[in-house]
């Protein structure tokens, strides 16, 4: 009945038709969903009817972008919608949305590589540079980067060191440490732990270091130059030594930075490309008058038109640091004072929107229009690989949610379960889970322990990934099938199951349901690669909380692992038996009378801690 239901449902344009009768004329964000309930398009409009209207129409534009939008509309199943007081507000919830929901329509400039930063300790009285790969806002450091490659920085680092000679040590080294270290000896630190530079020399060589991030790094140059001259010639010779050498070597360092903007400005240039594949946007940043970096961003898969695209881009591109003072564009986005509006709040100060004709800043932009026309082969991602499992697997669209569920256990007792998750083939962290398995649930079964798991995940509220990996062979996979045959339509998610290779060498073998056969992937397929990757990723999670629960088993933090037992429990459970062991050795009846839990809970907690008394090692 309920698959019947949902089949009667309208679907594509008639769906959003279907919504219109409720939907009002103020501004606000609107969100599509497909069948499962996932939202795949997140819009803002100042009239949020006239904007839905709209996809009710035959689309206009160029070829590829009345395609998206088709495809798009053609999914679409629900539609809901959020009022707002004004567009403004319709904006930046837009953008809150699109990043919790990371749909799969809108423009994603996410970047889950981790980049190096320059970090410089200010908090404390010699500050410390090193080298991270990500910020940890709030800390009280200041952080200069991202570098896009870490060999780069690396050699950034060597050079800043001939510079501005600070300490790379830790704390704790400075503070124990009597004599000066292998840098001293070679000129790359001035050596604060042994007293060779006083706090205020120090500071001085601190700020110089922020004035080179910052592109003042020709007037820095001119300074050390002026101070030279100056000890040379009150015959302060080794002083004048050290300043040369400094010198020199920023000297160098300027000189390799050939490409340059206007003086003294901090702006970024943003240009979009449209082509029949899709759109493309780069980011080119000036930071006083240097070009110190820049960004190309895939937008080949959002269903937008330029406009919409470039004023969504603007505003997810400074979620992280405040945009500058001004930012050139190739196109000027829909309402241009609205979203300088709310890049001006995020900085704090007025940021100006510019699409120039002529001079320097038109170059700098033909750069980033440049950047933005060139493809990236090399830079493909899981792309190529996710459309040729979704072809091989038999789905409708490449399998952009992906998790796969692994269950683990010693010896039949302590049984857990490992759901790990991909996003576009890269690995999203926020939605794995873990689960305990006790006797009652399926504990020592693995095809029971399964099926309970994927009761409990995909009977929750969260929406269903588009695949669903089993580790295992085909008893793995007709025990998922018979798990989610009751459920509705829209919360079955398409199965498979991955197992190893019959002998060393063959390739792992992936079954899918009513099929006998395995499906025929070679060894290095990109396809069959990225399931073993999310396979193995599972794997690697569930053995890992073994061993955290293991570990646990040995304190008496073990306890609160069992749902239903918090710290107030388990205080009480430690006073009334005085030990772990003791607790170990009580049955259910002994803990319903002298712990004072209720029998369900005291079950459940016999059965754990008696799954706890395993010495075998994980399965």
């Amino acid at each position: 009945m309920a698959e019947s239901a949902a089949k009667d449902k309208p679907k594509g344009a008639e769906a959003i038709k279907a919504a219109l009768a409720h939907v009002p004329t103020n501004p606000g964000v609107y969100l599509m969903k497909d069948a499962r309930g996932r939202v795949i398009y997140v819009g803002k409009a100042k009239r949020l009817k006239n904007r839905l209207t709209s996809y009710t129409r035959p689309v206009s534009g160029p070829t590829w972008y009345a395609h998206k939008v088709a495809v798009m509309v053609g999914q679409v199943a629900a539609v809901d919608f959020v009022i707002t007081s004004s567009e403004k507000e319709a904006l930046l919830l837009e953008n809150t949305l699109i990043k919790k929901h990371r749909p799969r329509y809108n423009a994603d400039l996410r970047d889950d590589k981790s980049y190096p930063y320059f970090r410089l300790t200010r908090q404390h009285e010699f500050p410390r540079l090193s080298l991270v790969r990500r910020p940890k806002l709030g800390d009280g450091a200041k952080y200069f980067g991202p570098f896009q490659s870490a060999g780069a920085a690396r050699q950034t680092m060597y050079l800043l060191q001939r510079i501005f000679p600070l300490r790379r040590c830790s704390d704790a080294a400075l503070k124990n440490r009597g004599r000066p270290c292998l840098d001293y000896e070679t000129g790359r630190c001035f050596a604060p732990c042994a007293g060779k530079i006083n706090a205020g020399d120090y500071g001085l060589l601190v700020r110089q270091l922020e004035e080179f991030f910052a592109g003042k790094g020709q007037a820095l140059a001119r300074r050390l130059q002026t101070e030279m001259d100056d000890a040379a010639r009150a015959e302060r010779f080794e002083e004048a030594a050290i300043l040369r050498d400094r010198w020199q070597a920023l000297t160098r360092t300027l000189e390799k930075q050939q490409v340059s903007g206007p003086a003294e400005e901090d702006l970024d240039a943003v240009a979009l490309h449209a082509s029949e594949e899709g759109m493309r946007l780069a980011q080119v940043r000036v930071r006083g008058g240097q070009v110190e970096g820049g960004k190309v961003h895939d937008l080949s898969r959002a269903a937008l038109s330029p406009d919409e695209a470039m004023a969504q881009a603007l505003v997810m591109l400074y979620d992280s640091a405040p945009p500058p003072p001004l930012i050139l564009l190739s196109a000027l986005p829909p309402a241009p004072s609205l979203v300088a509006e709310v890049l001006g709040e995020k900085a704090g100060r007025k940021v100006e929107l510019r699409l120039p004709q002529r001079g320097e800043k038109k170059k700098l932009l033909d750069l980033a229009r440049l950047n933005a026309a060139q493809p990236r082969h090399d830079e493909s991602g899981p792309g190529p690989a996710l459309e040729r499992l979704g072809k091989k697997l038999g789905l409708d669209a490449p399998p952009h949610a992906m998790e796969c569920l692994d269950i683990s256990h010693m010896g039949g007792s302590l049984t857990v379960a490992g759901l790990v998750a991909m996003a576009g083939g890269e690995a999203d962290k926020g939605r794995y889970r873990r689960y305990k398995v006790l006797g009652g649930e399926g504990g020592g079964d693995d095809y029971a322990a399964m099926a309970h798991v994927l009761a409990r995940r995909l009977g929750g509220e969260d929406p269903p990934p588009d695949l669903l990996l089993l580790d295992g062979g085909k008893g793995q996979l007709s025990m998922a099938v018979k798990a989610v045959e009751d459920l509705p339509s829209e919360q079955r998610p398409a199965l498979a199951a991955i197992a190893k290779g019959r002998a060393p060498g063959e390739p792992d073998r992936i079954y899918l349901p009513g099929r006998k056969n395995p499906l025929g992937l070679r060894e290095g397929d990109p396809a069959l690669l990225l399931l073993m990757r999310l396979r193995d990723e599972a794997h690697r999670f569930a053995i890992g909380y073994h061993r955290l629960l293991r570990k646990k088993a040995l304190t008496k933090s073990i306890l609160e692992e069992v749902p239903g037992i918090g710290p107030k429990k388990k205080a009480a459970l430690l006073k009334a038996f005085g030990s772990l062991a003791a607790l170990k050795q009580a049955g259910p009846e002994a803990l319903i009378q002298q712990g004072g839990l209720p029998p369900a809970l005291a079950g459940r907690l016999a059965e754990f801690l008696a799954a706890l008394d395993t010495t075998q090692a994980p399965k």
